[in-house]
Parts: structure tokens; C-alpha cells; sequence
């Protein structure tokens, strides 16, 4: 008994070492790039991802020239191999396209706005995969796999190390020797090493920025692309879900557990990440959610106590945040005006308009309308947490599940009435949202963000799975009640999009009223420059808890409303990538407005179900070329567009609208004599 427990265990072992050196290969690209570059790029697992299915369809599928010139058979050992370097030179371009023609573009930025573009690239790349490879039904369920090298494997127990995590033990390390030898025998590994310690000494000594900064690019591509192909091998098929962001937040855990600036720790910490994942599945007979719940704990621990990392040195982060442009109000001349009022009542008439459309449609517009308000107030609570206080927060989704589950427990386990479980939702949330912020009290700016990225995950793969919250994996089933004459549950839907219309009336109500009153100045002083609001008397734990307790708060009311719709909570509603897209719709609705907040879940949530081509790829693709142009080209977004435009309008009607000056009358001619 003893032996065949120690077997099992050594077999977890074995299979954790092996996931962790592919971890730590990913890690490696993490650290590569934010040591070249002081940029903490999120979209890095998905350039794996972009790779890994370029590989695939070489491998499987490409049987026209040039492709068919190959000497080797479709999905053949030595095709494989081949077509693996193609698609590994591929993702280097591709790396050194994203540094030419985005990172370049956003020098100087503000290193929290670099990653919200990141954000964007990852967006992209999922698009990109998704119309390419899984536009319809037939190409989604397609099993994609890779050729198997290594048929072999040694059988420990009720577990077997396979052939191919034999080869990650051998290329990984193999890399890793080459890659240490590139650092610090060559020229440029070292020209690398003393730039990424001061890129400004490094340019005093003639070191080309420039240069190094497109080679950690392209070498990280490089990284990730192999990783993704070696655990699409270790895991025996090829799956989107897998190398996005549960691949994102194990990377990131590996390399701030090893330190953010140390390339040795980048390996250590995915062999951390790997081995406690697996032998934990082993402890709690592969309970899901465990291993990404650890993670989350780990990731708060290491920046709390130790935020260098085992082998990195703390990093100074930016007390601004600079996430909010200035966008050019009315000069004072023109506020109050004629022409100024009967702008704004022209564009309240338009936020009205959708009251009576909703009574002229059907079930099917209605739906979208409460998408569209639901999603708006979550943008809300964004424009707040983010936008006033400019703290961080990547994982909000998980938030609005709070309340979602909230609200279903309440009224289906509990049997609280539906008007009062909605308020119960929003406080639970905000207490949820107190303890992540807890930690902002200490971490800020890219760690804070990774920290929330990492709650979302846990709440997907834990909470929102466990019996007592979730009710497993089932769900919990919910069916919104009568009160009097209005029918929630009506299948027109007119009732329940009424209430979700006047809880984001609500909402921006409150967000307005905050942002006009003191503690909305202790925001805004917080966003801009801690240091600086403290020495002002600001007292920043109370303001930086004042601002997730309220978006807190809102996002549970957004979550009450959804789950109202769908009727069903539900785990898989909630997944961390949605908390990605939050992001990426009030960057391009416009962060620092509350009109921007409605104005972006129009354009990303509601307008491709209007159009009916609301298909994943087009959602990604969208969003993701949306975010970059406005990070790029118009950092007030669709709001600062309004904001000019109704500032233009307001000038030109007063200009009509003022007399004309009278004119001198002309001197009577005089006669010559």
C-alpha cells in the first residue's frame, strides 16, 4: 500500500517538474521582456497561442503550395518538426511587428497604460485564432493534436510520465544552458544584460536601445510560442482555453514568485508553480479550483512580504497612474449657455429614446438592452475604482459573479424576497471587494492588477464551483418573481430591462455625486500622486477602501441584474478573460467619463447583438483593434469624441446665434470743386 502511495507521488512528482519547466519557460519570456523593457506584457501566452494552432494547420491541414512542396506527409514526425521552426519564426515576427508598431508608438507612456495595451494584443490574438480556426461548429469541434515524438513513458502508480514530458525535461533545461551561455559570452546577450539594468548608463555607452528592445520582444515571442507548443504536447491536444489566461496568471505567479527581474527565478518559480499544482491534484483527488486558489494565496504573500521574489529586487512602482487623459471641457464662457442647455437636452432625449423602444420591440431587443445597461453599470464601477481612484483592477468580473451568486443563494436557498436580496447582493460584493482591496493598501499599479487578474481565476476555478456558493457545477437556478403588476420574469422582458435601466440611473447618479463632493477630490488626488495626497492630508487607506467597497457595490448590482436575466448562476459564466474585456470597453468608452462607461457597452456588448454578428472573433478582433486605437490615437476615447464634438457645436450655435455687429455708416462723398 505504502509503495504503490509513494509510486503515485513520485508520478505527480515527475509530472510536476515537467509542467513546471514549461511554466518557467513562459515565465522566462515574462521576465525576458520586463527586464528589456519594464513593461509586464499579458498578452504573452496568447503569442503562444497564435503559435501553437500556426503549427497545428501546417502540420495538419496546409496542402497547397508552397506548403505541399514539403517532402513530408500530413501529421508526420518530421513534418512536425519542420513546421514547428516555421511557426517559431512566425511568432518572432509577430513579436517584432508588436514592438515596432505598438510598443514603440506608446514610448514614454505611463507603464500601467502599456499594459492595458497589452490587453488589447491579447484581444487580438484570440480573434485572430478564433476566425481563423474556429468560425463555425465544424471547425470548434475539430480535436487538435500534434504528432507524438515520443511514444515511451514510465508507469508509476495509477499515473504515467509520459514521452513528452521526457522532452520538456530535456529541451527546457537544454534552452535554458543555451540562453545563460547567450548572456554572458556574447556581445550582445551583454549589451541585453546592462541595459535592462539602466537603460539610460546603457545609451551612455553606445548600447542601442532600440535593438534590445525588438530582440526581448522577439525572444519572448520566441519563448512562448515554444511553451505553448510543449504543453499542447504534454496535454495531448490543442485547446484555446488552455493557453490563455489560466496559462497568463500560472506565467505571471512563476515569475514573481522567482522575481520579476530574475531569469534563474523565472525557471524556479514555474517548477513552484508546477510541482504544488500537481502534488495538490494528487492531496485533493484533482479537485478543481485548488491549485489556481494557492496561486492567488502565493501572489498576494510574495508582494505583501517579499516583492522582489526569491531572486529579484523590488521594483519602484509609479505612484501616478495616469490612466485618465484631460479632455477638454466647455470653456467657462459657454457653460449654462442656451446653446449648451439644449445640447444636453438633446443628449438626455437620446438616453431616453431607448425607453420607448423597449415598449415597441420584442423579448430579443429587450434582452440586449439589459446587456447593454447591466454591462454599463459594471462599466460604472469601473469608471470609479479605476478612473476616480485610479486603482487597478483586472479581475472585476469575478465581482459581478459575486453578486450574481449572491442574489441566487438569497432568493432560491434562503428565500429572501428579490427587492431585498438585490441590496444584500451589492453589500456582499462590496465586502468581497474590501478584502481584495485590502492588499491595495501595500501593493500597487502592475502588481495590484495581477493580483485581481488572480482572484478572478480562483473565483472561476473555487468559489464558483464549490457547493456552498455555486451548488457545484450545476449551478443555481433562480426565477425572478411578480411584484404587483410588473412581471420580472415576463417574457417580454420589458420589466426586468426597467429595473436594470433605473439601477444604472442609480449608479451613475451616485458616481456623479461622489465625483462633485470631497471624497471624490480624495480620488482624484489618489490617482494622481499618492505621495502627493498624503502630504495634502489625504488619508489614502480610507479612500483607496471607500473606492472598492463602491465599485464593489455596483458591480454586485450588475450581477443581480445578470443573473435575473439568464435565470441560472452558473461557474462558466464567469471566466477571467471577460474581466479582460471590462477593461477594454472603458478604455474605449473612455475611462475617466461616466458617459464612456455607457458609450462602450454599447459599442463592445451591445451593438454586435443589434447587428447580429455578435460572433466571438468579431468581439475579440473588435475590441482588441478598438483598445489599440484608442491608446495609440485617442486616449479620451468615444467620450472625449462626444466632448468635442458637443463642444464644437455649442460654439458654432452661439456664433449663429450672436448678432451681427453693426457696421460704421460711410462718410457722405464730397463734391470736388
Amino acid at each position: 500500500m505504502y509503495a504503490a502511495v509513494f509510486e503515485d507521488l513520485l508520478a505527480r512528482l515527475a509530472i510536476g517538474v515537467s509542467q513546471g519547466l514549461i511554466i518557467g519557460l513562459l515565465a522566462l519570456g515574462i521576465v525576458l521582456i520586463y527586464k528589456g523593457s519594464r513593461i509586464l506584457n499579458l498578452a504573452h501566452p496568447y503569442a503562444g497561442l497564435v503559435v501553437a494552432f500556426v503549427c497545428w494547420w501546417l502540420t495538419s491541414k496546409a496542402s497547397f503550395a508552397p506548403f505541399s512542396w514539403l517532402p513530408f506527409a500530413l501529421d508526420t514526425k518530421p513534418r512536425f518538426l519542420l513546421c514547428a521552426v516555421i511557426a517559431l519564426a512566425f511568432g518572432v515576427l509577430n513579436g517584432y511587428a508588436i514592438e515596432h508598431g505598438v510598443i514603440r508608438r506608446l514610448k514614454g507612456q505611463p507603464r500601467l497604460v502599456v499594459l492595458v495595451a497589452t490587453i488589447a494584443l491579447a484581444q487580438g490574438s484570440v480573434g485572430f485564432v478564433l476566425l481563423l480556426f474556429s468560425r463555425n461548429e465544424e471547425q470548434a469541434s475539430v480535436l487538435r493534436r500534434f504528432p507524438t515524438l515520443f511514444t515511451g513513458g514510465i508507469r508509476l502508480g495509477n499515473s504515467t510520465f509520459t514521452g513528452s514530458d521526457m522532452i520538456s525535461l530535456v529541451v527546457v533545461p537544454v534552452l535554458c544552458l543555451a540562453l545563460a551561455a547567450f548572456f554572458r559570452y556574447t556581445r550582445f546577450g551583454v549589451a541585453v544584460r546592462a541595459s535592462a539594468e539602466n537603460v539610460d548608463a546603457a545609451r551612455l555607452l553606445g548600447i542601442p536601445a532600440a535593438r534590445v528592445s525588438s530582440f526581448v520582444w522577439m525572444a519572448g515571442a520566441f519563448l512562448a510560442g515554444l511553451a505553448g507548443i510543449l504543453v499542447t504536447q504534454v496535454n495531448g491536444s490543442l485547446d484555446i482555453g488552455t493557453l490563455s489566461t489560466g496559462f497568463l496568471v500560472r506565467g505571471l505567479a512563476a515569475a514573481l514568485v522567482g522575481g520579476l527581474t530574475s531569469l534563474p527565478g523565472a525557471i524556479v518559480g514555474g517548477l513552484y508553480v508546477g510541482i504544488s499544482e500537481s502534488v495538490l491534484k494528487y492531496a485533493t483527488n484533482d479537485q478543481s479550483g485548488v491549485p489556481e486558489t494557492l496561486l492567488f494565496l502565493s501572489i498576494v504573500a510574495i508582494l505583501l512580504f517579499r516583492p522582489g521574489g526569491l531572486f529579484g529586487r523590488p521594483e519602484a512602482t509609479e505612484d501616478k497612474v495616469a490612466f485618465v487623459p484631460t479632455v477638454r471641457g466647455l470653456p467657462t464662457r459657454l457653460r449654462g449657455t442656451l446653446s449648451d442647455r439644449g445640447v444636453r437636452a438633446i443628449s438626455m432625449s437620446a438616453v431616453l429614446f431607448v425607453i420607448p423602444l423597449s415598449l415597441a420591440t420584442g423579448a430579443a431587443v429587450n434582452g440586449v438592452l439589459i446587456d447593454i445597461a447591466a454591462y454599463s453599470i459594471v462599466g460604472v464601477s469601473l469608471v470609479v475604482l479605476m478612473g476616480f481612484a485610479g486603482q487597478v483592477s483586472l479581475g472585476h468580473w469575478g465581482l459581478v459573479g459575486v453578486g450574481a451568486f449572491a442574489t441566487a443563494n438569497l432568493v432560491t436557498r434562503v428565500g429572501v424576497p428579490y427587492l431585498l436580496a438585490i441590496p444584500m447582493a451589492a453589500l456582499i460584493a462590496a465586502a468581497v471587494s474590501l478584502v481584495i482591496g485590502l492588499p491595495a493598501l501595500r501593493i500597487r499599479g502592475l502588481y495590484l492588477a495581477v493580483v485581481t487578474l488572480a482572484f478572478n481565476l480562483a473565483a472561476e476555478s473555487y468559489l464558483f464551483q464549490s457547493r456552498f456558493v455555486g451548488g457545484s457545477t450545476a449551478g443555481i437556478q433562480i426565477t425572478p418573481p411578480k411584484l404587483g403588476p410588473f412581471d420580472i420574469d415576463s417574457p417580454t422582458r420589458r420589466p426586468l430591462f426597467a429595473l436594470t435601466f433605473l439601477l444604472l440611473l442609480l449608479c451613475l447618479w451616485i458616481a456623479r455625486n461622489i465625483g462633485r463632493s470631497r471624497t471624490g477630490r480624495a480620488f482624484a488626488a489618489l490617482r494622481e500622486n499618492e505621495k502627493a495626497a498624503a502630504t495634502l492630508g489625504v488619508d489614502l487607506t480610507r479612500a483607496k477602501l471607500q473606492a472598492f467597497a463602491l465599485s464593489g457595490a455596483m458591480a454586485g448590482l450588475a450581477g443581480a441584474m445578470f443573473v435575473s436575466a439568464t435565470r441560472i448562476a452558473e461557474p462558466t459564466t464567469w471566466t477571467t478573460a471577460r474581466s479582460l474585456v471590462l477593461v477594454a470597453m472603458v478604455m474605449i468608452g473612455g475611462l475617466g467619463s461616466l458617459t464612456g462607461a455607457v458609450l462602450g457597452a454599447f459599442i463592445v456588448f451591445g451593438l454586435p447583438q443589434l447587428l447580429d454578428f455578435a460572433n466571438d472573433w468579431v468581439v475579440s478582433l473588435g475590441t482588441g483593434a478598438l483598445l489599440l486605437t484608442v491608446i495609440v490615437r485617442l486616449r479620451g476615447g468615444l467620450a472625449g469624441l462626444t466632448q468635442v464634438a458637443r463642444r464644437r457645436v455649442v460654439e458654432q450655435l452661439e456664433t449663429l446665434d450672436q448678432p451681427a455687429k453693426e457696421q460704421p455708416a460711410s462718410e457722405p462723398a464730397v463734391p470736388v470743386a
